[in-house]
């Protein structure tokens, strides 16, 4: 049996700005369904900017090639230039964890920004994270 999830939970969760319940509904029905892109790039940016509690190098070490590649491509496509500028850096430099510093920190100075631009990515596409109908 497919997951559901009530129309109403996912609108109070997206009215509320709940990333973080969204972030799982998402990924659960990203299992079970073909989600629109920008609904996929939520999750992989919400897991980026997320991993500067422990150090975004552990990110970097963890992320297989081919999904960085599809994730920047992505961010390139949604014209999140200056997100993917910083991205494709800590790439280059996550091998020695301290040269990540700067990427930590832009990362959480910029955390309301990434917010809305996580909203923005979820809001058009709310429709597909409510109940099918079979």
């Amino acid at each position: 049996m497919a997951v559901q999830y009530a129309k109403t939970y996912i609108d109070r969760a997206v009215d509320a700005n709940d990333l973080f319940t969204l972030y799982d509904v998402i990924r659960v029905l990203d299992s079970e369904r073909d989600l629109a892109e920008p609904l996929r790039l939520f999750l992989r940016l919400w897991e980026w900017t997320g991993s500067t509690r422990s150090g975004v190098w552990q990110y970097y070490e963890n992320v297989r090639i081919a999904d960085f590649d599809e994730i920047a491509t992505m961010m390139d496509r949604y014209n999140l230039t200056e997100i993917a500028t910083r991205y494709r850096a800590g790439m280059e430099c996550w091998e020695e964890p301290r040269y990540c510093d700067d990427l930590d920190a832009w990362i959480e100075a910029n955390e309301s920004m990434l917010e809305e631009i996580a909203m923005r990515l979820i809001e058009p596409h709310r429709e597909q994270l409510y109940p099918t109908t079979n």
